[in-house]
């Protein structure tokens, strides 16, 4: 696949684990969804592991803050994979932390609708993995 496209679709991805990252980080209210989501027993946009502990503000914003790590350096691999400066040689290592990171976060904070994100982060640590450390861009 080319490079462009690969490295467009990291920072696309990048892009969204951020966003939801930073609506964890505000700590907001669960959002709503449709009703035909209420067969799910958690709410969505808010971690079922932090809240049913009751961990409180401080654990549910460092929550957010995996989402938000894990979506920097999933544009930061994108960029480094489409061959930008200094990020062209360590795309690998990030497309592999962050994903790590982004399932992480997907663990804490699980609905249905992230399993496209489950999936992703998945081969994005399978395909990377074996790329670490080797400079290759695009191979």
């Amino acid at each position: 696949m080319p490079p462009l496209i690969v490295g467009l679709f990291l920072v696309l991805h990048g892009l969204i684990t951020t966003m939801v990252g930073a609506g964890a980080v505000s700590n907001g209210p669960a959002l709503t969804l449709p009703s035909w989501f209420s067969w799910w027993p958690g709410p969505f946009g808010r971690s079922w592991l932090i809240d049913g502990l009751h961990l409180g503000t401080p654990v549910a914003v460092m929550g957010g803050l995996v989402w938000l790590a894990s979506g920097i350096l999933l544009i930061a691999a994108g960029a480094g994979h489409i061959g930008v400066g200094p990020l062209r040689d360590a795309w690998p290592l990030f497309a592999v932390v962050g994903s790590g990171l982004g399932l992480v976060a997907v663990a804490l904070y699980f609905h249905p609708i992230y399993l496209a994100a489950l999936v992703i982060n998945l081969v994005l640590v399978v395909a990377a993995w074996g790329r670490v450390g080797t400079n290759a861009l695009g191979s």
